[in-house]
């Protein structure tokens, strides 16, 4: 087999899904509508960089931390975004920034940053489902350079209404920042958490999902300034509101967790090797020029401590179910077969994973069907006692395998991995 190491194969092949991720990596690549083939592909062959593997686009793998110990704490997951987007402002290499900000009670909206100092009054990663038509707004009405933080659905449809609608704005983003994206969840997740923890969902104030740690809390403090958490982790009640079964129905057909068109991506490093960290340490995906020397000066600057490591850390950080959409492919065409409206979605991860069996998806949309019909009802109490009861095995199990692979290490004991030896992370904390 004749593999090339730039796109000459993908263009004569008309393998090209046209998801512009090449267009990203290399400036001197542009995808257009072929006249011929009538399908978007690129109109040149580019170089090795942008070379489209299972992963997307990847020119570098990095673990890294920021050397700032409390805004890490605040993150929870290494403190890498914050550290970019306050290098990139202070440093003049965009205008401003696109990110969420609160807006009050459990809304939050994109707003405008400008200024370096102002990026430490953003919040952290928000789980619940936003409208996200301000991002927009954003970006059609504010001129200069900017840098747009975004999570992979968020990503897709923004570059979608540019491409169709306003293809002038594109000129508008220096950089994109994503997320590795742990699904949206709707709000019955916030209102189960109510009925668990004691509060009412109308009173909240405000509402925090990470922060204190790796894993960190949820924290939920209303107007009467109460204050209600629970541990992501361990926290029974928790388990049950954010249940995948929660999430917004279009995450369970999501090929991209990984968010292809992201220049520079970032997430938790769940592996291992970082169970030590106190903090959190980010899971760095580098996809152009620009990222990498972005963060390279966040090394130079000591603003983060960083060390370079291979596309298996992608894998194990986020299973081969995430990344390579072994489930989301075979219940997409579950539901196409049952006569189901399902989005055509296909990534450059297509065909790397092995799908999940069809008695899986049929077992996981019956169940889908019977719980958001019991969120309909507002039964979140008999969830729990579900939870504790027909699901409690698979609840059990679920431990297990985080105490086997990240703990027991059992694939480096068998060979199948080498996990990455401790001595490396001098520095992290």
């Amino acid at each position: 087999m004749n593999v090339t190491s730039d796109l000459s194969g993908v263009i004569s092949s008309g393998m090209c899904i046209g998801c512009g991720a090449c267009e990203m990596a290399d400036s001197s690549v542009k995808v257009s509508l072929s006249p011929n083939r009538l399908i978007y592909e690129p109109e040149s062959a580019g170089s090795a960089a942008a070379e489209i593997g299972p992963f997307g686009v990847v020119r570098s793998v990095h673990l890294s931390q920021s050397t700032n110990n409390g805004r890490n704490m605040k993150a929870s997951s290494g403190g890498l975004i914050k550290e970019l987007l306050r290098h990139l402002l202070s440093s003049n290499q965009i205008d401003g920034v696109i990110a969420l900000d609160h807006v009050g009670g459990i809304e939050f909206a994109a707003r405008l940053v400008s200024s370096a100092d102002d990026v430490d009054t953003l919040p952290g990663s928000i789980y619940h489902n936003l409208k996200q038509t301000p991002a927009l707004q954003l970006l059609r009405d504010t001129p200069g350079r900017l840098a747009v933080v975004a999570i992979p659905c968020q990503l897709e449809g923004l570059y979608a209404w540019v491409k169709q609608m306003a293809p002038e704005l594109r000129e508008k983003i220096t950089i994109t920042i994503g997320l590795l994206c742990g699904w949206q969840y709707s709000h019955h997740s916030i209102n189960a958490m109510g009925e668990y923890l004691g509060y009412n969902p109308e009173e909240i104030a405000d509402i925090s999902y990470r922060g204190g740690g790796p894993v960190g809390k949820l924290t939920v403090t209303t107007r009467d300034e109460k204050v209600f958490t629970a541990s992501r982790r361990v926290d029974f009640g928790y388990q049950v509101a954010f249940d995948r079964h929660f999430n917004t129905s279009r995450c369970h057909v999501c090929i991209n967790h990984s968010n292809f068109l992201a220049d520079l991506v970032v997430g938790d490093a769940w592996l291992p090797s970082t169970v030590f960290t106190k903090t959190g340490i980010s899971l760095v995906v580098c996809r152009t020029a620009l990222a990498e020397t972005a963060l390279q000066s966040l090394v130079d600057s000591g603003s983060c401590v960083s060390i370079q490591v291979g596309e298996d850390e992608i894998r194990e950080s986020q299973t081969d179910r995430v990344v390579f959409g072994e489930f989301a492919y075979a219940y997409a065409a579950y539901l196409r077969e049952i006569g189901l409206h399902t989005p055509e979605l296909h990534g450059p991860n297509e065909g790397f994973g092995t799908l999940k069996p069809r008695r899986q998806v049929t077992k996981f949309h019956r169940e889908l069907v019977r719980k958001q019909s019991l969120m309909a009802a507002r039964r979140y109490k008999y969830m729990k006692l579900r939870k504790a009861t027909l699901e409690l095995r698979g609840y059990i199990m679920r431990y297990v395998r985080w105490f086997m692979v990240r703990i027991l290490r059992v694939k480096s004991l068998s060979g199948q991995r080498k996990e990455i030896s401790r001595d490396r992370f001098s520095g992290f904390s």
